[in-house]
């Protein structure tokens, strides 16, 4: 009975330390797992926000470039604004000075206008008697003009040589036309022959009288009838009914004004 007992101790000591062990175990391996799970833990945010943070970087540094390349196209439309700027200043410092020559152009061309115009005048009143009407009406709108100041000088100066230009046209150019004139106190309706800025012709209708232009006495003065079948032909050549051909006519002698 006595090593029953002492048995049965053993085996409930036994049976203590097996459960002390296992206790223990289970503690150490609780105190070991732990820090274990909770460094997995830790590692595993750390690698969600270092995740996290490279997303960010990323988005941070894609963001950065954009800004980088905004600001050099803001900085190259700085500069190419600044150059229109620059451009524009230059180009109203260039019109000022255009606009300065220009006045000072028309302060020295309007009085040489003037005498230009003048001159047209008196060579016109001097000249010999033809296309009376058209021509002074060429001179009261050249006046107008020349008078108006919101005509610029460039529109007058046009204007005056293209006056000058069919002034000059006449010394060459042959021209018959019907005009009437005092014949013998006598209002006479007649065919005029203009040779060049040389002398003027007359004929009546009828074809019975001729005569010319006396420009030193500002008269029409009759013809011998032997010129009657010239200023005829002169008339049909420059009516361009007959061809052009050699005539003789009393031209007379030529002075030089």
């Amino acid at each position: 009975m006595m090593n029953q007992g002492k048995i049965a101790v053993q085996v409930f000591f036994a049976l203590m330390m097996s459960w002390s062990c296992d206790a223990l175990a289970g503690n150490v391996k609780k105190e070991i797992e732990a820090p274990v799970h909770e460094a997995v833990g830790i590692e595993q945010k750390t690698q969600g926000r270092e995740v996290k943070w490279r997303a960010e970087k990323e988005k941070k540094t894609l963001e950065f470039e954009a800004l980088e390349k905004e600001l050099a196209i803001v900085e190259q439309e700085r500069n190419t604004e600044a150059a229109r700027k620059t451009a524009l200043i230059s180009n109203i410092n260039q019109t000022a000075k255009q606009l300065e020559d220009i006045a000072e152009i028309e302060r020295q061309m309007s009085p040489f206008l003037n005498e230009l115009l003048d001159k047209i005048k008196t060579f016109n009143k001097q000249d010999l008697p033809f296309l009376t009407g058209e021509r002074e009406k060429r001179i009261q709108d050249l006046e107008l003009l020349n008078a108006n100041p919101e005509v610029p000088v460039s529109e007058k100066f046009r204007k005056l040589m293209e006056a000058l230009l069919v002034e000059t046209e006449y010394g060459t150019t042959i021209e018959v036309y019907q005009q009437t004139i005092a014949l013998s106190g006598e209002e006479t309706l007649v065919n005029i022959f203009r040779l060049g800025r040389l002398r003027l012709f007359y004929q009546t209708l009828d074809k019975q009288q001729c005569g010319f232009f006396n420009p030193a006495q500002k008269q029409w003065q009759p013809l011998e009838n032997c010129y009657l079948k010239p200023i005829q032909a002169a008339i049909d050549m420059g009516s361009k009914r007959k061809p052009v051909e050699m005539l003789t006519l009393p031209i007379g002698r030529i002075v030089i004004q």
